[in-house]
């Protein structure tokens, strides 16, 4: 057997077999359901309205250099308390069809599901303007590829039906980034 195959074979086996290699992070461990690091606050969704009214504030009155830190601000933020309220959801979108329907006959419940959802989506569809906002600034400041990186993550994330202007604008400003316009 050539040496380049044994050594192979020897990591191969040494690191399957390796304590670290088949210890998995358990179901229950908590570090699992963290959903900021160690320090940070999570937001109410009046304090994210309020750093939402933040940035459109400075972007409007103080411009994009001033703006940049308080549009992250307020998406890192937005997201966090979206993420929350979906989780309050996870078991009706983990439970299978005939168990959803069970659900959805307690209109109540149902009720309660489909608002923290509206609120959800609301939220991420702020988190998505932010993020077509944060890009515009740093193009407008010379930053291009940074913001030409916000604008594909943005389009990655925009609802083509529900956000069809913010697609539009978030398209067309990456399209003219790299020289492509539509014919008039």
């Amino acid at each position: 057997m050539n040496s380049f195959l044994s050594r192979y074979i020897f990591i191969f086996v040494t690191v399957s077999f390796s304590p670290a290699f088949g210890q998995a992070i358990s179901d229950t461990d908590l570090s699992k359901y963290e959903v900021v690091e160690e320090g940070v606050k999570i937001l109410t969704l009046s304090e994210v309205g309020s750093l939402e009214d933040d940035y459109l504030s400075s972007l409007e009155n103080e411009g994009c250099e001033a703006t940049l830190p308080k549009i992250s601000n307020f998406y890192d933020s937005a997201n966090v308390v979206a993420n929350i309220l979906r989780q309050g959801n996870e078991p009706y979108y983990d439970a299978r069809r005939d168990d959803q329907t069970r659900i959805a006959r307690n209109s109540a419940l149902l009720g309660e599901l489909v608002t923290a959802e509206q609120e959800m989506n609301g939220l991420l569809a702020k988190r998505n303007s932010a993020w077509v906002a944060e890009a515009k600034c740093l193009i407008q400041l010379g930053d291009r590829e940074a913001g030409i990186t916000r604008l594909m993550r943005a389009l990655d994330f925009i609802s083509g039906t529900n956000e069809a202007e913010l697609w539009a604008e978030a398209r067309l400003l990456l399209w003219s980034e790299v020289g492509f316009s539509l014919p008039e």
